[in-house]
C-alpha cells in the first residue's frame, strides 16, 4: 500500500514538473534559406548482396521467408512472413506479408488516424575489411521502417521518426498520433539490430580497462556501422516508396528520440541529396557518443554493448576517448553543426543522467543554440510528458516550415 502511494505521488510530481516547460528562443530565430551540402564524409562501404528475389524465367517469384540471421516475430513469438522486394543500393528490402500495424509495434495508435500501413525490414552488410577485420563487431544489421499514411487531409508532408532503443514506446506512439492527425505521413524506425554470428554473438564487446586504445577503435566501428545501417536503410526504403507509390513527399521533418536524436545528424547528411530535411526535432539527445558511454547511468546491455573489466579509471577513459575520436567517422562536430543550418527544436530533461549534461550542452553548442524546451525531469520523465507536448511540437513544426509573423502559442 505504501509503495503504491509513493508511486502515485511520484507520478503526480512528474506530471506537475511536466507542466513547467521553460522555453529558450533560438539564437537565430529564422535560420531559413538554402541549406548547403553536408561536409564530406568517408561513409563505410557496404557489401552489395546477391539478388534476394529468386527468378523463374523472366518473371520474379517472390517467396515468403526471412533475411539471413534476422528473425522477425509477432507478439506471440511466431515468425512473421516477409516478402523479399529487392536490393536498393547495397540494402536488402523485405516487406511484411500480412502483419497489421508493423506486427503490433505501434498498435497503440488509433487505427482511424491511419489510411494505410506498410512495414519493412532493411538489411545491410559491412565488408570484411571495413571496418578493419581485426575489429570484431557485428557486420550484418537490420532496421525496421513502418510507414503510416494519414486519413487526415490536407497532407502536410513526411515525418521521419527515429525511435529510442526501447522501440516505439507508448509515449512515442502518442506523439506519432498527433503527427498523423496533422496530416503527416509518418515513417518510424528503431535503432539497428544485429544478426547473430559466431564471432560476436550479435554484440560488440569492449574491454576499456585492459586495452582502451583497441576499445576506442572498436566502439568507433560500432557507432559508424550502426549509423550507416540506419542511414542507408532509411535512404533505401524512402527511395523505394517514392519510386513505387510517390510517397515521402516534402516537406520532410526529422524527429529523433534518445538514440534516434544522437544518430539524426548523420542520417540527415546521408538523406540530403534525395530527401533533404527541412526541420528537425531532437528529444533527449546528446553529442559525442564516447562521452555518453563513459558517463551514462544506463547499463551497457541497454546500449547493446558488452563491457568487461572494472570501473574505468580516468587514464583509461581518456585513452579510450582519444582513440575513439581519432577513428570515428560519423560522430563529428561538423555534421552536427551542418544540421543546425535549419530550424531545430531541442527537448531536454534537465535532470537526465542517461544522456550526461556535458553531452547535452555540447549538442546545444554545436547546433548554435536552437530553440530549446527544458523540463525539470530525467530521461524517462521526458518520455512520460511527451504525449502532452505533442500538439505544441506539431505547432512548432508547422510554424518552422511556414514562418509567419503570428505569435507562437508556446511562447
Amino acid at each position: 500500500m505504501v509503495r503504491n502511494r509513493i508511486r502515485i505521488v511520484g507520478l503526480g510530481l512528474l506530471l506537475i514538473a511536466g507542466g513547467c516547460r521553460s522555453v529558450r528562443p533560438a539564437s537565430d530565430p529564422r535560420p531559413h534559406g538554402t541549406i548547403p551540402d553536408p561536409p564530406k564524409i568517408a561513409w563505410l562501404t557496404l557489401r552489395v548482396p546477391e539478388d534476394i528475389i529468386k527468378t523463374d524465367g523472366d518473371s520474379p517469384r517472390q517467396v515468403s521467408g526471412h533475411p539471413d540471421g534476422i528473425a522477425v516475430k509477432n507478439a506471440d513469438g511466431d515468425l512473421v512472413p516477409l516478402l523479399p522486394i529487392g536490393v536498393e543500393g547495397a540494402v536488402e528490402i523485405w516487406e511484411f506479408a500480412s502483419e497489421p500495424l508493423g506486427g503490433g509495434w505501434i498498435s497503440g495508435i488509433d487505427p482511424s488516424l491511419i489510411e494505410r500501413c506498410r512495414s519493412f525490414i532493411l538489411v545491410s552488410n559491412a565488408t570484411d575489411n571495413e571496418p578493419p577485420s581485426e575489429l570484431i563487431v557485428p557486420r550484418r544489421r537490420a532496421i525496421d521502417a513502418v510507414v503510416l499514411e494519414p486519413t487526415a487531409t490536407p497532407k502536410a508532408g513526411t515525418a521521419i521518426v527515429m525511435s529510442s532503443l526501447a522501440r516505439q514506446t507508448p509515449p512515442e506512439q502518442a506523439f506519432m498520433a498527433d503527427l498523423l492527425e496533422a496530416g503527416f505521413t509518418v515513417i518510424t524506425t528503431a535503432p539497428p539490430v544485429n544478426a547473430i554470428d559466431r564471432a560476436t554473438g550479435g554484440r560488440t564487446t569492449l574491454d576499456i580497462e585492459d586495452d582502451p586504445e583497441l576499445a576506442g577503435r572498436m566502439f568507433a566501428a560500432e557507432v559508424d556501422l550502426a549509423c550507416t545501417a540506419w542511414a542507408d536503410g532509411l535512404n533505401a526504403v524512402l527511395t523505394h516508396l517514392r519510386r513505387t507509390r510517390n510517397l515521402a513527399a516534402p516537406p520532410l521533418v526529422l524527429i529523433g528520440v534518445s538514440s534516434g536524436a544522437v544518430a539524426a545528424p548523420a542520417v540527415a547528411a546521408r538523406l540530403h541529396d534525395s530527401f533533404p530535411i527541412e526541420v528537425a526535432v531532437l528529444i533527449a539527445g546528446g553529442a559525442d557518443v564516447a562521452s555518453i558511454l563513459l558517463q551514462t547511468t544506463l547499463d551497457p546491455s541497454d546500449l547493446r554493448i558488452n563491457r568487461r573489466g572494472k570501473r574505468v579509471d580516468q587514464q583509461a577513459a581518456d585513452a579510450f576517448a582519444s582513440s575513439y575520436h581519432r577513428t570515428v567517422r560519423l560522430d563529428s562536430a561538423a555534421i552536427v553543426e551542418w544540421l543546425g543550418r535549419r530550424p531545430i527544436l531541442l527537448l531536454e530533461g534537465g535532470y537526465d543522467t542517461a544522456i550526461p549534461s556535458s553531452s547535452r550542452s555540447l549538442l546545444d553548442r554545436r547546433l548554435r543554440h536552437p530553440e530549446r524546451w527544458w523540463y525539470p525531469v530525467g530521461h524517462y520523465g521526458l518520455f512520460v510528458i511527451l504525449p502532452r507536448e505533442g500538439d505544441a511540437i506539431v505547432d512548432w513544426i508547422r510554424r518552422s516550415l511556414r514562418p509567419t509573423t503570428e505569435p507562437s502559442t508556446v511562447d
